[in-house]
Formats: C-alpha cells, structure tokens, sequence
C-alpha cells in the first residue's frame, strides 16, 4: 500500500509516506531471494527515481546488497544488459535462542534468515540452583556467539524457554506464582518462582531477553523448521523429562489470556504424573543395574542417580528390546498422552497432531499405542506424525521468537 501519491486524503506528510514506503520496500526484500530495480518498483507501488531512493537509503544502512543474478536457462534469457540483482543482508543482524532445563541449557544462534550458524550445550546437575541456572545459561549463550564468531553489539534479539513460564498480555511469570488451584500440582525449575529471569538474563548478556513457555517454544519451531511445516492448526505434544502440549491457530502458538494455554498436564484426572513417575522409575532401575554392571557410578560428570535426564531414553531401548516390563510402562505413558491429546484435539480441531520432545524418538514403539488410543477417543480421524526436529527444539523456538520480534521492529512505521 505504498505509493508516490497521497492515500486516503493525506497531502502534508512527505516524511511519513516516504517511511511506509521504506518498510514496504525492506519487506519486498525480506520475501523475495533477490530483487531487480523493476521488480521493487512493482512490489512497492512506486516510480523508478523513488525506488532507486528506497534501494540507495537501504544499501547505504547496510540492510540491502548487490547479489549475482539467479541461474536461468540460456534461452529464457533477455536481450541486452542484464538487471542487477539485490538481496536482503540476512549477515545484517543476528538473533540467540537459549534453552533452559532442568538438565541442559542449551543456546542456538541464526542470522536474520533464519539460518543456524551455531549450537551450543552444557548438561545441568537437576540440582543446581536458579542463580547457577542462570550463569549457565548466559555462558553458553556467549560461547555460541564465540562459536559463530558474531560480536554482541551485531546481535539484535534474545529469547528464552523455560520450564513453567507463562507468557500473558501483562508479562512473564511463574507457573507456581499465581492463585494455582489446590488440586494441581504444576512443575518449575527450583527457585524459579524467587529470581527475575529476564532481567538477569538481560543484566548477564547486555541485551534484553524475552522469556516465554518452553513447550510452547518447542511448537512454534517445529511449525517453522520442523515436521508441521506445511500445516497451520496444531496440536503439539511434548514429552521429555516431563510432558506438556502447545497448541498453534493458524500459524501461531495460541497463549490464551493468562499465556496458560495447553497447559492440561496439570490436570490430574488425566494421569500424566503418575505416568511420568512410573516412566522415570522404570528409567532409573534400568541405569541402577547398568551402572552395577559396570563397577559403579565413578566418573559421571554430575550428582544425581545414575541416568538422570535419560529414563525415557533407556526405557525405549529396554521396550525395543521386548522387555515387557518397560513395554508396559511406555505403551500406559502413550495411552495417558494421547489422552491429553483428544482432549485439546476435541477443543481445538487441528490439521495434525505432532509428538514432540525426546521421547518422540522412541518411533512406533510410543507413537502406534498413541494412534490407538487417540483414534478411541476423537471425532475425526487426525494424522500423528513425529517431530523432526532435535534437543535445540526450544532453543530454535526462542530464535524463532527473538527473529519476529526483529524483523516487526525493522518494519515498524513510526507514527503510521
């Protein structure tokens, strides 16, 4: 809706129409691989000598550069001088994502496309305080600037997941914060509920941090990146360390009006906790007797249990082993997630369901009794299909997150 002439009546402001038209110009670069001077004009609406203006300002800022032609067959090929190319700097501007569990943080680092450039991971003993959570996860942040070799005065954006965070209109808070009802028992990170997360974040790393749900985080990415790529309505189920679910409603991850939004583990009829403990337990045993098997426990690198952070994985080994024990504890888990799953699929009616999370891994093994006892329960046949995405899930999420809230500044009009 950009143009040389007066819209809508306004006359007097040249300043403010010459702005809309710089924003539409940078967005024309930001959707397309390249440009030609004749195909921003088209795009912005806008004659030759403006355009020309547009694309010398957004050179001389650094946001725009000359690119070689794409490749075309020989005989497509126009006679005569060929137009010179422009791209959108994706170099121009970087953005961090950083993941904090109870037992990894875990930071991401992309450039302004979205491209990955580093990943960085530390393990976490499950014990460690929130101020030693929170040292951590700044380290590792700037060890991935180190890796991509990115100063911090070119990083534009941070974000971060974490465990029981809600994101509402009025801010971010703590899960256990709030007026939580007498019957539920929700899950943070020990001493979460007592420190300020982004403002420590934001004083340790020099720059503001969003901070939002960690699950939900973990959908947004896998709607960008992942297996649910190509669809819009989604439920995503997480199960990790614990279990969770996100939903997204046309593209977006749905908050709800106190950001609790999918937040149905918490409910106890449907049983997830039992379940997880069951799943841990059974996790645990099967690290006891490992580690007997091997003379002991010395040399692990953190306090703990022997296989902490790891039940689900040794437990779906065991299941793919046909030990009927650990069979029966996957297959009960499956059935009390895909629970959980009708219930927000009867609410929501999504495209598709997306297992999540590193129990997702486990293959037909979780996701088949899924499938069973989710077609049990839904009005309507819903495809299932696993996560294609890996333990920076969240991390990539908060990079997601950190990059739309840049490229909305990049395009914001002042006064429009």
């Amino acid at each position: 809706m950009s143009q040389d002439r007066a819209h809508d009546g306004r006359t007097g402001d040249s300043s403010l129409l010459r702005r809309l038209n710089l924003s539409a110009a940078l967005g024309a670069f930001l959707a397309a691989e390249s440009l030609t001077l004749r195909e921003l004009r088209a795009v912005v609406g806008v004659s030759r000598p403006t355009a020309e203006d547009l694309l010398s300002e957004l050179l001389t800022e650094g946001r725009v550069e000359e690119t070689s032609a794409p490749r075309t067959p020989s005989s497509t090929r126009a006679a005569g001088r060929p137009a010179r190319h422009f791209r959108f700097r994706a170099e121009s501007g970087y953005v961090a994502g950083l993941d904090i569990g109870a037992h990894k943080a875990l930071a991401v680092i992309t450039d302004l496309r979205g491209n990955l450039l580093a990943t960085e991971r530390v393990e976490l003993d499950p014990d460690l305080d929130a101020r030693g959570r929170i040292r951590a996860g700044i380290e590792v942040v700037r060890s991935s600037w180190a890796r991509a070799k990115v100063d911090a005065a070119d990083i534009s954006g941070i974000a971060c997941g974490v465990t029981g965070a809600l994101r509402a209109a009025e801010g971010v808070h703590d899960v256990r914060e709030g007026p939580v009802g007498s019957a539920l028992a929700p899950y943070s990170l020990p001493g979460f509920t007592e420190i300020d997360v982004a403002g420590d974040l934001s004083a340790g790393l020099g720059k503001p941090v969003a901070v939002a749900n960690d699950v939900k985080l973990a959908a947004l990415a896998e709607h960008w990146k992942g297996a649910a790529r190509e669809h819009r309505d989604i439920v995503y189920m997480f199960a990790g360390h614990r279990a969770g679910a996100g939903v997204l409603i046309d593209g977006q991850v749905h908050q709800g009006r106190h950001g609790a939004a999918g937040e149905i583990g918490v409910f106890p009829a449907l049983g997830w906790a039992p379940a997880m403990e069951r799943l841990h337990a059974r996790g645990a045993e099967l690290a006891a007797a490992d580690a007997a098997s091997q003379g002991g426990a010395a040399g692990r690198p953190h306090a703990g249990p022997p296989g902490a952070g790891r039940e689900g994985e040794l437990v779906i080994a065991s299941a793919a082993r046909q030990d009927p024990e650990s069979l029966e504890v996957l297959i009960e888990f499956a059935e009390v997630l895909a629970r959980g799953a009708a219930v927000l699929a009867l609410a929501v009616d999504p495209e598709v369901i997306v297992l999540g999370g590193g129990m997702s891994r486990g293959g037909a093994i979780i996701a088949e009794p899924f499938r069973r006892e989710l077609a049990k329960l839904t009005l309507v046949p819903i495809e299932v299909i696993s996560s294609a995405m890996g333990a920076d899930s969240v991390a990539l999420g908060a990079a997601r997150m950190a990059l739309d809230t840049v490229v909305a500044e990049l395009l914001a009009v002042p006064g429009s």
